[in-house]
């Protein structure tokens, strides 16, 4: 195990996996998003928004398109973040 590695965690329950179409990009970080609380979403928006801010809007914008095809709201909080769109 590297040095820099995470620690094993105790996990308890029952484990799956679920079959997803392998040209569907969409639905499985979609369902990632949708479980997460307000919080963890507003952290990664906030830190989504912090990173493509320099990022030209042409780029910007396309990236968006992807987040709003996982979850419309995910495109459009981002979007805002971005200062694309009026909150």
């Amino acid at each position: 195990m590297p040095s820099d590695a995470e620690p094993p965690s105790p996990v308890s329950g029952m484990a799956d996996s679920v079959p997803y179409d392998r040209e569907d990009h969409y639905t499985q970080p979609g369902d990632l998003y949708r479980l997460l609380t307000e919080e963890e979403r507003s952290n990664l928006i906030d830190n989504i928004v912090a990173s493509m801010n320099s990022v030209a809007k042409e780029i910007q914008l396309r990236q968006i398109e992807h987040f709003r095809k996982a979850d419309p709201e995910y495109g459009i909080r981002v979007a805002t973040g971005l200062g694309l769109v009026d909150a």
